[in-house]
């Protein structure tokens, strides 16, 4: 187990990751409920348009975050290195998502 300094940067580096990959699954979530809350673009997974349609995509996203966000701290203090590559390998999704996004909605509109 890591003691010291080197404990401190990683559980650091932790804590990084996860307030990195909360915010890019909540600007996810708020650029999917204005982009097709407001027609322009459509969500392609049914379970989640019928949720951005009736208003709870952000609740569901929020409860989502509430629930991971512990349970990926808690795998970290047993099994660090599975955890920081669970949550960067979250982060990297969301980010490509957002991306995604942002590159449909920009070139449809061209």
């Amino acid at each position: 187990m890591k003691t010291g300094v080197l404990r401190r940067f990683t559980d650091g580096r932790m804590i990084f990751m996860l307030i990195l990959m909360a915010q890019f699954q909540l600007w996810d979530g708020v650029i999917t409920q204005f982009f097709v809350g407001s027609g322009l673009a459509r969500e392609s997974n049914i379970l989640m348009a019928s949720m951005v349609y009736s208003g709870t995509f952000i609740a569901v996203k929020l409860l989502g975050l509430m629930l991971l966000v512990p349970a990926l701290w808690v795998i970290y203090k047993k099994f660090p290195e599975l955890a920081l590559t669970a949550t960067s390998s979250v982060t990297v999704f969301y980010c490509a998502v957002i991306t995604w996004n942002f590159l449909t909605l920009f070139s449809s509109a061209l």
